[in-house]
């Protein structure tokens, strides 16, 4: 059965005019789910509490009704725009909204001759669903502002013939840069006049020495330690592989910033640090720059392809987080003179429009680059306008086509799990590297070897805490190190200042503009504050007040050392166990929770009823002057609701205190000595 076709709009504010598109959408559109029960791709997968919030932008002009083989030249209209900016006009006097309290590229090139370069911001994109017929977009109406964005089901995955990559043309041994002689590993030059040496037979230099390829056993540094780099010589190309930053665009420096890696401001030092070696870096990035959806994950992933982009990488793959703010932000972040984005197997809204490979050179090297994004690692349904492809077909398509174009190093960079990228290693052969993103724990020291191929393997780690160094020498196996990005990097001005605006943006956007909306408590009651407690508790209220808890929204006003110049109270992802009354896991606030400094400023700081729960009802109780027996059992049964046990706060405190934001929390006896002796009360 034929599915009915939908549209929806891309916006591009700037500040002469707007651009919008509507896209006919092939299959399901965004926001409706046609036919999709006869769909054998799609898969019950679960979704976000905050995709019923994501994406309600503004939007009070109509779209115009275009067909998707025109993006790209409504794309290229916009060089002539200047200044345009997403989500929010980015000025000093912006107010946020109130609310309420309660190189050589794919084989298909791209038209590059009439794009703009990249603004501060990139084009803002508006979802709008709107019916072929031309009537009015549905969700629409004086009283809503945008619409409600929820992922649909995988569209039927395409199917292509089998590529088999044909043989790469031979070369002359004296061209190739991957050549070494391999008796000089295998077995070395015996000393002059040892009986060895006299009894080798006269070499025939007139005989080509047997070529050995280093990314082979025999080609790697030997040894299984780490490798030092600054013991390295100057590479001929230097490989700077990052991976699965997952929203940690920055430490947050709850547990202290010497505890924690990662972050673009450390990054970027490192990779200043190596350039001023002379090294020439080929920046590689793996993909899946966020973690959630909705606006903030959206206006994350514009700052961190503008960070890349300032960092100069060359190729950025997609991971599965990435592809759920919508195929419209991504092209409109993505389309560019020289596109970094590079994708083997994902296409948005048609092919061509973003490169499947790149053929980067350097001096002598030819070095082929793609990514791969596993199906089976997406976290829900991508939508019709956005494809992708079967794994094994798509890496052998982008094998032949940059051996067709002089790749004589192949990388794949990989989402998904390390055995998945290993059999398809296994399956489409010729690779020389692939970099896998998406599992869990830390880097090695040496890369891995896949039995079956000549494809050595390394990963990038989590959160974007570890860089991987690949130097391509000469004649020479090629050097990897893995590289912590801890403390010990300063913070690059450049990356801070793209952190302020970051978080000046989520400031005039306010939380209405976010997407967020206050939830009613699952208790029904309401947050009156840790003042409200003291009237009964002054104990534990006094060792609450002396506690790192009551400061806890003071730390984001003014963070404490070195990053004491930007301040995050208006980021929900620091609010959330910085306050009282939010969510701390959904990122929300609950109906009577902090919502600002001012007008709920008895609510600042992490306080009792984040443990204990809202005290409204408890507290109007115990206010209660009756005695009735009916009174008194209330009142009995709000104050067992009260309680915490000590056996159960552990597992309560680390919906604040995870891993990731506090990772010495789960050490053990952390708890039980250091902790819980801090905010010890007994009533």
């Amino acid at each position: 059965m034929k599915q009915p076709m939908h549209s929806f709009s891309i916006a591009f504010r700037s500040k002469r005019h707007l651009l919008a598109l509507a896209v006919v959408g092939l299959g399901t559109s965004i926001g409706c789910q046609p036919g999709a029960e006869s769909n054998p791709q799609a898969k019950a997968l679960p979704i976000e509490r905050e995709a019923s919030q994501a994406f309600k932008h503004l939007d009070d002009q109509a779209p115009l009704d275009l067909r998707s083989s025109w993006i790209r030249d409504e794309l290229a209209e916009l060089k002539d725009e200047d200044g345009a900016t997403r989500y929010a006009t980015f000025t000093p006097e912006a107010t946020a909204p109130q609310i309420d309290s309660g190189s050589s590229v794919a084989s298909q090139p791209l038209n590059q001759t009439s794009l703009p370069a990249a603004p501060a911001f990139a084009p803002a994109v508006t979802l709008v669903q709107a019916p072929i017929n031309g009537g009015s977009p549905t969700g629409t109406t004086t009283s809503q502002q945008g619409v409600e964005v929820v992922p649909t089901p995988n569209a039927q995955p395409e199917v292509k013939a089998e590529l088999v990559p044909t043989p790469a043309g031979s070369r002359a041994e004296s061209d190739h840069p991957m050549a070494r002689i391999a008796a000089d590993v295998a077995k070395p030059t015996p000393k002059k006049n040892s009986p060895a040496a006299m009894s080798s037979p006269v070499q025939d230099l007139s005989v080509a020495p047997e070529l050995i390829d280093p990314t082979t056993e025999a080609g790697m540094v030997a040894g299984g330690g780490p490798e030092d780099y600054n013991n390295w010589p100057t590479p001929d190309a230097l490989l700077f592989f990052t991976g699965n930053q997952h929203g940690y665009i920055e430490p947050c420096g709850c547990t202290g910033l010497e505890n924690q890696k990662g972050g673009v401001a450390r990054r970027y030092t490192f990779m200043e640090q190596l350039r001023q070696k002379g090294w020439d870096l080929i920046p590689i990035d793996a993909g899946n720059q966020i973690r959630r959806i909705g606006p903030q994950a959206a206006i994350k992933f514009e700052r961190s392809a503008t960070a890349l982009k300032e960092m100069k990488y060359q190729a950025i793959g997609y991971g599965p987080a990435d592809l759920r703010i919508g195929a419209g932000d991504l092209i409109a972040m993505a389309y560019d003179d020289d596109p970094m984005f590079v994708s083997g197997n994902v296409t948005l809204f048609e092919e061509g429009l973003l490169p499947t490979y790149k053929v980067l050179r350097r001096g002598e090297w030819r070095i082929g680059v793609t990514s791969i994004l596993d199906p089976e690692a997406l976290e829900a349904a991508t939508g019709s306008e956005i494809t992708v492809a079967p794994t094994k077909e798509a890496a052998e398509a982008a094998l032949k086509s940059m051996n067709d174009d002089g790749a004589e190093f192949r990388v794949l960079t990989f989402y998904g799990e390390e055995e998945a990228a290993k059999k398809l290693m296994v399956d489409a052969q010729g690779y020389d590297l692939i970099v896998v993103t998406g599992g869990y724990g830390e880097p090695l020291y040496q890369p891995q070897a896949i039995d079956g191929t000549k494809t050595k393997l390394i990963v990038t780690g989590n959160k974007g805490m570890y860089a991987g160094l690949v130097g391509l020498y000469q004649n020479q196996p090629f050097k990897y190190a893995r590289v912590p990005l801890s403390h010990e990097f300063k913070d690059a001005p450049q990356m801070r200042k793209l952190m302020a605006d970051y978080q000046k943006q989520l400031e005039q956007l306010g939380f209405s503009g976010l997407g967020i909306s206050p939830t009613p408590h699952r208790s029904g009651h309401t947050f009156v504050g840790s003042q409200a407690c003291a009237e009964c508790h002054q104990n534990a209220f006094d060792i609450w007040e002396n506690s790192a808890h009551a400061q806890a929204t003071a730390h984001l006003v003014k963070p404490p050392k070195e990053r004491g110049d930007i301040p995050r109270h208006f980021d929900p992802e620091c609010i959330s166990c910085h306050v009282t009354g939010w969510n701390p896991q959904g990122y929300y606030p609950y109906k009577s929770g902090y919502m600002d400094l001012t007008s709920t400023a008895h609510l600042t700081g992490n306080g009792c009823e984040n443990c204990h729960g809202p005290g409204s009802a408890h507290v109007a109780a115990e206010k209660e002057a009756a005695t009735t027996p009916g009174i008194e059992s209330l009142r009995a049964k709000l104050r067992q609701e009260v309680q915490l046990p000590l056996e159960k706060a552990r597992e309560h405190c680390m919906e604040c205190h995870d891993l990731d934001n506090s990772p010495d929390f789960h050490d053990d006896g952390a708890f039980e000595d250091i902790y819980w002796p801090e905010i010890e009360h007994n009533n």
